[in-house]
């Protein structure tokens, strides 16, 4: 607030100058404030520089005011401030500026609304025809929303921008990441196209991922055609350097067992190696050796083939038959029993889904008894007993065939001996097919489920279905044996211990051809007593519990296996910066760090913390370079399997006509989107407004209508 007077002495006389307040009327721009006069007009100005007026002048001189309001800054500043003041041009620019800012964000509101009902449609993989009805019902529940841009086309657009934004964050994660695998497999969709699915498995965050990279149309099904085909994938995601980078940090080939893509010749991995580097490791996708040791087991053991032809005959009775299927079921309610479908046996199936079909075919309530009540074996026994005299002759047939071979005792038992069998094949498979598997954990799996295999010889698995059904047997003696209310026949001596001549032989051939075929379809995992060591054997050094707890054994322990890999990986290893000199010192230290104060840790968890956390990823930085190797090996092509499900149910009948590339985009979001709740559309809103050649007009169809209502 100004005052009438202040006073103010100067150093170069005794003479008072005085603050004025008629200076004020005077000179309009003047403002006075804490014992200093500034210039409304130049203060906050950049042309005024640095005037006195702007900084504060505490002079109170008449002439200093009249000097400055003459000066050529101040009469600049002050057009510019009288310019921005001028009351009806700044209330209506504030006001188009006010309109268009709201204007900018409702707009950008409908359409981050759109862009997350695409990502809906992409999401649960439904066609984009439902894009526009969608729209209407968020208008219907009273969502503010434009019809604008409401049709397929533009859904298939939207979608576009947001896998192209997901293809952007792998290209950045492929550029990052020090050394890779690659996993392919080859499928033919609904269109009769042949196509080639491509992922890539890193090290992100200290643990391993397995990423969607693309799929490709075959020119040629020979091994050049698929090898061109996985490079058109990486091309596709990063183009800048031709897709060339990769080839130099891959370190090992996934694949099925196929001659096309392991043969040591002419396959994928030959021309891989030829081209990249000898140091690339093929691996032979796990669970597919599993399952081609178990076809195996079927082949060679009459008994087991004997149960998986019974199980296919009963499958094949009620999935081609509604009237048998429907007569199941009315004797199954009338005994009380809740009948489940038979399941398959045969085809291309993972050991899980045969597990499920001994099971289904064995069901029988948890509270109810074995012996007297019935079960789904009896009821479907039954239900062929009558099947047996009626229907075709084809029919009849299969149908005896079945009732012979289930009222046997001794095929009642051994089903329930290979349901405990496949019960741990089955574990072991669901864990060979997970996504993040590594080494250590997949040999561990191994030579449990051998361990397990080889025990269930001598006796039954605790509490199993074997356990039951000889408790039970032993119950009644000698007497007559019934199974779910239903007699069975044959020699009962020896079926409640394996002692029975005939079970002993099965269970023991069984077990005997499932864990050699297992150590033959592993041998580099299961086998300690190689004379020479493969390169994945060579990394079950990491395997931190089968370390020795002797000092001056865990001093030598692994030194020989650590520098074979240095000298087989030594070119990728150099380029990623790799000291190799510094990797022995480094193990040593790392040894003695994990035993002393990590060896309680999972193995995932502490190769984690090891990459993750400081100061172990920067001492250890050298020999952690090894683990990353070990930790990208491609254990299993699963999520080539999985890709190949998303594909069959995106691509259908109803849908064949989509593109290879479109039905790309649609698997990865499916299968490597966020979820709906996390997803932010921001990103796709902005990518999908600036990607346009033209500009976009997402207001178009609402100035339309209202065009039109004004007519």
């Amino acid at each position: 607030m100004a005052t009438s007077s202040v006073s103010c002495v100067t150093d170069r006389s005794s003479k008072v100058y005085k603050f004025k307040s008629d200076w004020i009327k005077l000179f309009p721009w003047l403002h006075f404030e804490n014992n200093l006069m500034f210039c409304k007009y130049c203060k906050g100005q950049k042309q005024a520089g640095n005037s006195a007026f702007v900084t504060g002048n505490p002079h109170f001189k008449k002439d200093s005011l009249t000097k400055h309001n003459h000066s050529k800054r101040h009469i600049t500043c002050r057009d510019a401030y009288l310019i921005r003041q001028k009351k009806p041009a700044s209330t209506v620019t504030a006001a188009l500026d006010r309109q268009v800012m709201l204007s900018e964000v409702e707009i950008r509101r409908q359409l981050k609304i759109k862009m997350n009902i695409a990502y809906f449609i992409a999401k649960e993989e439904e066609p984009f025809i439902k894009f526009g009805p969608l729209i209407t019902l968020h208008k219907k529940n009273g969502v503010d929303i434009n019809p604008t841009y409401d049709n397929h086309v533009r859904c298939a657009e939207m979608i576009g921008q947001i896998a192209d934004l997901l293809k952007e964050s792998l290209a950045a994660k492929l550029r990052t990441a020090k050394h890779l695998a690659v996993l392919i497999d080859g499928d033919t969709d609904i269109s009769n196209t042949e196509c080639e699915i491509v992922y890539v498995r890193l090290v992100e965050g200290g643990k391993p991922v397995t990423l969607l990279v693309g799929q490709q149309t075959l020119e040629h099904s020979h091994a050049i055609g698929v090898l061109d085909a996985t490079k058109a994938a990486f091309n596709a995601v990063c183009p800048e350097d031709n897709g060339g980078s990769w080839m130099k940090k891959l370190i090992s080939f996934g694949a099925d067992g196929a001659s096309v893509n392991m043969g040591h010749r002419g396959g994928v991995i030959a021309l891989l190696q030829r081209e990249a580097g000898e140091y690339i490791i093929p691996i032979h996708c796990m669970p597919h050796r599993l399952e081609l040791a178990i076809l195996t087991l079927q082949k060679q053991e009459p008994m087991v083939c004997q149960v998986y032809d019974l199980l296919h005959l009963v499958w094949k009775t009620y999935h081609f038959s509604g009237k048998s299927k429907r007569e199941l079921r009315q004797l199954g309610q009338a005994l009380g029993v809740d009948i489940c479908t038979p399941s398959t046996v045969k085809g291309t199936r993972w050991i899980p889904h045969i597990h499920r079909a001994l099971k289904v075919f064995l069901r029988h309530g948890e509270d109810k008894d074995l012996a007297t009540d019935h079960g789904q074996y009896s009821i479907v026994l039954q239900h062929m007993e009558h099947l047996a005299s009626a229907g075709s002759v084809e029919l009849q047939g299969r149908a005896k065939k079945v009732k012979r071979g289930m009222e046997s005792a001794l095929f009642c038992v051994f089903c329930h001996f290979l349901s405990d069998m496949f019960e741990e094949l089955s574990s072991l498979s669901l864990t060979l097919q997970r996504n993040d598997l590594i080494l250590p954990q997949a040999t561990s799996e191994l030579r449990k489920t051998v361990t397990r295999l080889e025990g269930l010889k001598t006796r039954a698995k605790s509490g199993g279905m074997l356990e039951k059904i000889q408790t039970m047997l032993a119950q009644h003696g000698d007497n007559e044996c019934r199974f779910q209310g239903m007699p069975l026949k044959g020699n009962l001596a020896g079926l409640t211990d394996l002692t029975h001549p005939q079970l002993k032989k099965h269970v023991g051939a069984a077990i005997n051809i499932g864990v050699t075929e297992l150590k033959n379809r592993f041998g580099g995992l299961l086998n300690d007593e190689a004379e020479v060591k493969t390169l994945v054997q060579a990394f079950r050094v990491f395997n931190h519990d089968t370390w020795p707890d002797d000092h001056g054994s865990l001093l030598t322990f692994g030194d020989d296996d650590v520098a074979g890999l240095m000298r087989h990986f030594r070119q990728p290893l150099e380029r990623s910066g790799c000291d190799l000199a510094a990797v022995q010192d480094e193990w040593q230290g790392l040894k003695i760090l994990v035993s002393q104060n990590f060896k309680d840790k999972t193995y995932s968890g502490l190769w984690e913390t090891m990459l993750t956390k400081e100061p172990y990823r920067e001492d250890y930085k050298n020999i952690l370079e090894l683990v990353q190797l070990m930790l990208v090996l491609p254990i299993s092509a699963a999520q080539c399997e999985r890709g190949f499900s998303a594909q069959n149910r995106i691509k259908s009948s109803k849908r064949s006509s989509l593109a290879v590339s479109t039905t790309e985009d649609l698997m990865r979001i499916t299968l490597e989107g966020p979820s709906l709740e996390d997803y932010d559309p921001s990103p796709a809103v902005d990518r999908w407004i600036n990607s346009a050649k033209r500009a976009r007009r997402p207001d178009y169809k609402k100035m339309w209508d209202r065009d039109v209502v004004c007519v």
